[in-house]
């Protein structure tokens, strides 16, 4: 059923509901009308644009931002930071080469090369640290000058060290008389004035009482045997391969290289790291593939200056070959090393002897040029015969 409204009151609906329009929505002219949208709660529009029109906005356009995770993080790029990072790398590796290549020197006496950034200062300074250090850790071990092994060790250490005019040993002791005699006493070496003819470099030796350790060394400028490995030379001969090689150790400045190469191996473990390799990993393989090559590569050159060292000395060659067997020997019965060379010191006995068998002609060579060696020889020559004499 349906009601029919007056005319009169329709027009008077529409007219009230204009009015209402009107008083909600009007505001005074000042007002921005971008502060009006933010003050009026959203609400659906009263009517439907017509087709064709085009709405106009005065608020800004939003700002477009790449959302990576849905929860709204923001990615921003860090691709400056990374160049920044790429720049000092790259400059701190140019300037590394570059002191590197200004710091190349090749070793005297083998013509190999190697980095020393280590001033012949510095290295005096390092040769007083390292005796007093080394003095402090034997002490009380450390047997008395007028001992007959020290006496006997000295006698070898001085005739290597005269015969390629590489200095003298440094004495402290002043000089035994035969009063004192203990019946070993002959002639001390500790005793003899300092010839400055022979070389200006004083060397200082400790003779450490220790049976247990099967070693000797030479550590900038100081030579320390040990009575352990006394057994295993036999003799002269023997003690005379084993100090030779050590010698050649400090004549080739092995010391002082390996405490330049650090710094290079420090650098390498940084930059290493800086690329992303974990610092332990990055310096087990510089330990790998850096510091134990070179330092298998110092032990072979050390035996080479060692042979010829004990050559000029006028010791026969063969006994270096056969002092390093008898080494090797019993480094094999005491489980000591390992038979994988890349994770040795030093190098694989075999491979050690065999480079003696082949610097033994040279040896030879530089023993026979010796007008000493020859007075030498017969001496021992003549020896021998009496003894045969004797014996029959």
């Amino acid at each position: 059923m349906f009601t029919i409204t007056p005319r009169g009151t329709i027009i008077a609906l529409a007219q009230t509901r204009l009015q209402l329009n009107r008083t909600v929505f009007s505001v005074p002219s000042r007002t921005p009308v971008h502060l009006l949208r933010a003050s009026v709660p959203f609400c659906a529009p009263l009517s439907r644009p017509q087709w064709g029109q085009r709405q106009f906005s005065t608020s800004s356009p939003p700002r477009v931002q790449y959302t990576r995770f849905s929860n709204g993080y923001t990615y921003h790029s860090h691709r400056p930071d990374r160049d920044k990072v790429t720049k000092v790398l790259v400059f701190a590796t140019a300037a590394g080469v570059v002191y590197y290549v200004a710091h190349l020197e090749q070793v005297p006496e083998t013509g190999r090369w190697r980095f020393m950034d280590i001033s012949p200062k510095f290295e005096a300074k390092l040769e007083k640290a390292s005796y007093e250090s080394l003095f402090s850790e034997f002490e009380g071990r450390i047997l008395p000058a007028h001992h007959p092994i020290t006496r006997h060790v000295h006698r070898v250490v001085s005739d290597l060290l005269e015969a390629s005019d590489l200095g003298t040993l440094h004495s402290t002791n002043s000089p035994k008389s035969p009063a004192d005699d203990d019946g070993f006493w002959h002639d001390d070496p500790a005793a003899r004035p300092h010839d400055p003819d022979r070389g200006g470099k004083e060397w200082n030796l400790l003779v450490v009482n220790d049976p247990k350790i099967v070693n000797a060394l030479a550590s900038f400028g100081t030579i320390v045997v040990f009575t352990g490995i006394l057994p295993v030379c036999k003799n002269e001969q023997g003690l005379a391969a084993v100090v030779g090689h050590e010698i050649g150790h400090a004549v080739a400045r092995h010391a002082p290289e390996r405490y330049s190469s650090s710094k290079i191996l420090i650098l390498l473990a940084i930059l290493l790291q800086a690329v992303g390799i974990d610092f332990g990993v990055a310096r087990m393989l510089n330990y790998l593939l850096f510091k134990l090559p070179n330092s298998r590569t110092q032990e072979l050159e050390a035996d080479t200056l060692g042979m010829r060292i004990a050559a000029r000395a006028c010791y026969d060659p063969q006994s270096a070959v056969e002092m390093h067997t008898r080494l090797a020997r019993a480094s094999e019965n005491g489980g000591i090393g390992s038979n994988l060379e890349f994770l040795r010191t030093h190098p694989v006995p075999e491979r050690r002897i065999k480079h003696l068998e082949e610097l033994v002609p040279e040896a030879n060579e530089i023993r026979a040029a010796n007008p000493r060696c020859a007075g030498v020889r017969e001496s021992i020559q003549q020896f021998l015969g009496s003894v045969s004499r004797w014996g029959q």
